[in-house]
């Protein structure tokens, strides 16, 4: 496999997010990423317990992960949490939190933590920093001292992602936050309801995959991915019925038909392209992670930004989707979440770049659980970019044991946390294969087809996380739950019973930003847009009328030049230009000489777009127009900050006149 290829499609360009990649430049890339110590350490201590072959891979010997009463289960929040927000959060998650109690603690009531407070995850902690709280370093789950199902209850911007990939070596992690104290409520409700009272979903599991025209990446997960998984699963499970829609039967349409209907799968797996848009687009929160569907044409079919009738989103799950008790998994880029920062950029180019203004979790799978007439149990998903490598191995082929073994411990009653563990035993193993071959070879030997394959290999098992409660099982049996039992659900949550502290409705606790954020651009739900005056407000009031004054003029003129800024940022346009002799080119009065234009895009403040493609001989000049469409990508971002740079400045230095 020379040519690495990722899954993601820009929405607001049209053409990938990432390009396919050669081998040499991959192991570019994986040279200059060495892990740091502690990864190494609990890297290595994971293989050596596979090496042993210990039957529970991330929890102590003689502890069963099937039960909880002998596995534990725990909260995580943010120590930065005020007290009446964590107390909102805690009512609104009341009955799972209940229900999690009475399981953990029937043998030993250690096996139940509420991590808050003093035992909180503190801003910038490393997951050993964390561990120390209760007595642990690297190792298998101790239920005494920390429960081996955590769940984190927080956006990555309070509580990060990296700090989540590295409790998950060794722990059994999910994450839920929602826009609302409500929807944790419908979710806490969901997943009670399904594991107290008797439901039965219809053995039934479906697996959706478009294969795009002239896509190699969905054309090789729809043939090597997902058509031989579901017949594993056919052959092994055969009480199980297994749908499959693949390329002509994987369109918007029969999504939607699949998740409104009457007896929806208790297992869905998807293989797609995610959706991407640019930081700053109005689309990013909405529909950043959404599963494009086999509507689209294709890199050639179609040209210029993504219709919404193309892929599937949160916006197309109607009232009536019919999810109460499903399992998900999506193979997608940002399927499950988007980081702050662009990490293969960072590791390319080695320098920071960000995605989004903060990172956020994907708005599908935060819906899907927490929909009004009965939620998901849970939705597996990727952070960040998807890999094809990981499920085609270089001389091997098609290698799906990890997706396999996962499908089957979760068929046959493992919790997802547990059942997870395969991806995080393949994680620990390739990681230490990455280091052994970077730190014990030399350059000039090193095979780079091989070390570009473990490097993106390994990123890809490191990026798999679940969203929702990583104890929860598939509740599939014999589908004896009717039509008339699961509307009990929806009754439940028709009129969620959360309050504040004081017994008022509330909203759900705002996130301070340490850095300020634009009211103007759009931020992840639940992060509050912030001001920083630092401390200068209290100190011009004081000094008296004549540095107000002052103040009031400089903001008038500032506000004046910014005016005029965003008024040339109000429509966008890039130019591409190519030149026979570059010596000769000069830049006067706005234009280049002795240059032709090749490529031209406008685009306005409110998305309407104008495009003029380059051609030779009579093709479209992919060359050319790959380099055009990353010189937009940079021009829209450059917009969105300066735009997010105005309002922010204006806003920070009004506020230091208020009395």
């Amino acid at each position: 496999m020379a040519e690495f290829i990722f899954n993601g499609i820009n929405g607001a360009t049209g053409g990938y997010d990432l390009p396919p990649q050669s081998a040499q430049v991959m192991a570019k890339i994986a040279r200059g990423v060495p892990l740091d110590m502690d990864e190494k350490k609990d890297i290595a201590i994971r293989r050596a317990l596979d090496h042993q072959q210990v039957e529970h891979f991330g929890i102590r010997e003689g502890a069963d992960p099937t039960d909880i009463s002998q596995s534990g289960w725990g909260v995580v929040f943010s120590k930065n949490l005020v007290s009446a927000d964590l107390d909102a959060l805690k009512e609104a998650l009341d009955p799972l939190l209940k229900h999690r109690q009475e399981g953990a603690t029937k043998t030993d009531e250690r096996f139940y933590r509420e991590c808050s407070g003093e035992f909180g995850y503190q801003s910038g902690a490393s997951k050993n920093d964390f561990l120390k709280l209760f007595g642990r370093g690297p190792g298998p789950a101790d239920p005494e001292k920390l429960p081996y199902y955590l769940l984190i209850v927080g956006s990555p911007h309070e509580i990060p992602y990296s700090f989540q990939y590295q409790l998950d070596v060794q722990y059994a992690v999910g994450r839920i936050h929602f826009d609302q104290l409500e929807d944790y409520y419908r979710y806490a409700v969901s997943v009670v309801e399904a594991e107290t009272n008797g439901y039965n979903l219809a053995r039934q599991a479906a697996f959706f995959s478009p294969a795009n025209a002239d896509d190699p990446a969905t054309q090789m997960s729809a043939a090597e991915l997902v058509s031989p998984l579901a017949k594993y699963l056919q052959e092994d499970q055969p009480d199980w019925q297994v749908q499959t829609l693949i390329e002509d039967q994987a369109h918007q349409a029969d999504l939607d038909q699949l998740l409104h209907a009457p007896q929806a799968p208790a297992l869905l797996f998807t293989a797609s392209h995610g959706m991407s848009f640019p930081n700053g687009d109005p689309k990013q929160y909405p529909h950043q992670g959404a599963l494009l569907c086999q509507d689209w044409p294709g890199p050639k079919g179609h040209r210029g930004p993504i219709p919404e009738e193309y892929y599937y989103s949160a916006d197309n799950l109607a009232g009536d989707a019919n999810l109460f008790g499903m399992l998900a998994f999506f193979f997608a880029c940002y399927g499950a979440g988007t980081p702050h920062m662009d990490d293969f950029h960072r590791r390319a180019f080695m320098e920071p770049k960000e995605i989004a203004p903060s990172a956020f979790l994907s708005r599908l799978p935060q819906d899907m659980l927490s929909h009004p007439k009965g939620g998901a149990l849970a939705v597996v998903g990727h952070v960040e970019r998807a890999w094809g490598y990981s499920f085609m191995w270089d001389g091997v082929g098609q290698d799906l044991v990890t997706f396999e073994s996962t499908m089957k411990r979760l068929i046959e009653g493992h919790p997802i946390g547990s059942a997870l563990e395969y991806f995080n035993s393949r994680y620990a193993e390739l990681s230490t294969d990455l280091t052994t071959e970077i730190d014990e070879t030399d350059e000039a030997t090193q095979n780079e087809v091989k070390l570009a394959g473990l490097w993106t290999a390994n990123k890809d098992a490191r990026n798999y996380m679940i969203i929702g409660d990583p104890a929860v099982k598939l509740v599939a049996a014999d589908g004896t739950s009717s039509a008339a039992e699961r509307s009990k659900v929806s009754e439940l949550l028709s009129e969620p019973p959360v309050s504040g502290p004081s017994g008022e409705q509330v909203q759900p606790a705002a996130t301070p930003s340490p850095q300020p954020v634009a009211a103007a651009v759009p931020v992840p739900q639940g992060v509050a847009p912030v001001y920083v005056d630092y401390g200068l407000g209290d100190t011009f009031r004081k000094a008296g009328s004549s540095l107000s004054d002052g103040l009031q003029t400089m903001v008038s003129k500032l506000t004046d030049f910014l005016g005029k800024a965003l008024d040339d940022a109000a429509s966008l346009e890039v130019s591409t230009y190519v030149s026979d002799d570059i010596e000769s080119v000069k830049y006067e009065d706005g234009e280049f000489t002795n240059t032709k234009l090749r490529a031209l895009t406008r685009v306005k403040i409110d998305g309407d777009t104008m495009v003029v493609v380059p051609e030779s001989d009579g093709d479209v000049d992919a060359d050319l127009w790959k380099i055009h469409l990353e010189m937009l990508q940079q021009a829209q971002a450059s917009r969105a900050e300066l735009v997010k740079t105005a309002v922010s400045a204006v806003s920070g230095l009004s506020n230091l006149l208020k009395p």
